[in-house]
């Protein structure tokens, strides 16, 4: 980290200290610790100060039939990295979210008589996909989210179009539109109870890469190709 942060000096204040217990920095953060909850507040990196701002022509967004009527959204996974193909095969972080999951608000579970461990078919379009529900308050109304983080399934790619942003090519993601159906009204929570959205959550210690150091076996890189008589780019 202190690497990083002597060659990018967006980093340059970061340290591990900093980020433990779940704190976090936003970035720029400068040689003291301070960071920069707003960027750009004094101005934009150009000799006048303003931002450059180039106009593009409206997209309208894709039309559906009234029988889909539920906004899929989704995203990432605080837990997992990209689709999951390597974050999944960890078992401190697969134990914590095992499988894919729908988060569902109170009031559309209410109304569809869906509660956590449902397992409900999701149509599009443009296909379906089945995944088990989690009723929590982190959504509302008729928006459900749908994490991308899906080792093999990749659910929500099943139910996405071909249609992308004419501008920057970003497929519709967050431009989908479903209907749902219930495949078994009862079964687990797809969350178990040590995941952290049910309170207590437990910090990482971080990297703790002292009791690395301190091995009686463990040789830093520069050292060991000191010892094979290997050259070095200084």
């Amino acid at each position: 980290m202190e690497e990083a942060a002597k060659l990018a000096p967006l980093f340059k204040g970061v340290r591990y200290h900093l980020l433990e217990g779940y704190n976090t920095l936003q970035w720029p953060v400068k040689e003291d610790g301070t960071d920069t909850p707003l960027l750009f507040k004094d101005g934009f990196p150009f000799p006048d100060k303003k931002a450059r701002l180039f106009p593009v022509k409206w997209t309208t967004p894709l039309e559906y039939e009234e029988k889909y009527d539920i906004h899929l959204n989704n995203g990432r996974l605080l837990e997992h990295f990209h689709e999951g193909n390597l974050t999944y095969r960890s078992k401190g972080i697969s134990s914590k979210t095992p499988s894919v999951f729908l988060e569902i608000s109170p009031e559309l579970a209410k109304e569809r008589r869906v509660v956590s461990g449902a397992l409900v078919r999701l149509i599009s379009p443009y296909g379906q996909a089945v995944v088990k529900c989690h009723v929590t308050n982190r959504v509302k109304g008729k928006e459900v989210y749908l994490p991308m983080n899906d080792a093999g399934n990749a659910a929500v790619n099943l139910l996405t179009s071909s249609f992308a942003d004419k501008d920057t090519d970003t497929p519709a993601y967050k431009d989908i539109m479903v209907k749902m159906e219930i495949v078994e009204e009862k079964g687990d929570d797809p969350l178990p109870r040590i995941n952290h959205r049910f309170g207590n959550p437990n910090p990482q210690k971080g990297v703790e890469v002292e009791r690395k150091w301190s091995r009686g076996d463990y040789v830093f890189p520069g050292d060991l190709v000191k010892r094979k008589g290997l050259k070095t780019n200084g």
